[in-house]
């Protein structure tokens, strides 16, 4: 069966001197992996443009679940990207959010809905005008509720912990040192209200933000099975510093 869909381009692996292989989420088809020819030379440079961290393209491919490697039978850019490309921050950002879309997402199932969260949250990052320092943190924040292990805020702002390894506030510091409190534990808190729209309105210093980014980090890595090392975060607060 033939599918036309939208897609993101979460990663790319050099297959050989004229071919990569790249990792896009579907809009229709969920995750899949294409061999993608793209030539040697300047050639090339014009087809890798397209094939970026969090790229919007329309590919056209035969579904075939028995194949774990397709051809697609074409690739085009769907929205270009104006200012993610040419941003040192939003670059930065764009590269952390794709790394973390290819360690998370394992299920190869069509996800509408995470899908539209995904691309705008990307269009939104392209054309942010305010400082985008948070954009990450609220990113990783709503991008939880759709993975299934979005934190309890219940009861998060009163109490004086977060314990990241049960995803819930708590009254006392846990027999563990995987816990927020104090400033970088409201600053997750008014990240998680804020949501997308209103990451700039939330004030976290540079220190805190880094504790903060380090600690959804592990978050992830306690609530989701299988979850692979990320290590871009570490670029990202060279950045952000």
């Amino acid at each position: 069966m033939l599918v036309n869909s939208r897609g993101i381009v979460l990663s790319t692996l050099r297959y050989s001197d004229s071919s990569v292989i790249a990792r896009i989420l579907t809009e229709h088809a969920g995750q899949k992996a294409f061999m993608v020819r793209v030539g040697k030379g300047r050639g090339a440079v014009g087809k890798m443009g397209l094939l970026q961290p969090l790229s919007l393209v329309n590919v056209s491919f035969d579904h075939d679940d028995r194949l774990g490697l397709r051809t697609p039978r074409s690739l085009e850019r769907d929205e270009a990207l104006h200012n993610i490309p040419f941003d040192t921050i939003k670059a930065s950002i764009a590269i952390f959010m794709a790394e973390v879309l290819s360690r998370s997402l394992q299920d190869e199932t069509a996800d509408m809905k995470l899908f539209s969260f995904l691309r705008n949250s990307i269009l939104q990052l392209d054309s942010e005008v305010r400082p985008c320092h948070n954009f990450h943190l609220a990113f990783l924040l709503q991008l939880s509720s759709f993975l299934g292990c979005a934190p309890d805020m219940n009861e998060a702002g009163p109490l004086p912990y977060f314990d990241l390894r049960e995803g819930l506030a708590c009254n006392a510091p846990p027999l563990h040192p995987d816990y927020l409190s104090g400033s970088v534990k409201s600053a997750m808190v008014q990240m998680e209200s804020a949501g997308m729209d209103g990451h700039a309105s939330v004030h976290v210093s540079n220190e805190d933000r880094r504790t903060l980014l380090r600690a959804m980090v592990d978050y992830y890595r306690f609530h989701l099975d299988g979850m692979r090392e990320i290590r871009s975060h570490l670029v990202l607060e060279e950045v952000m510093a």
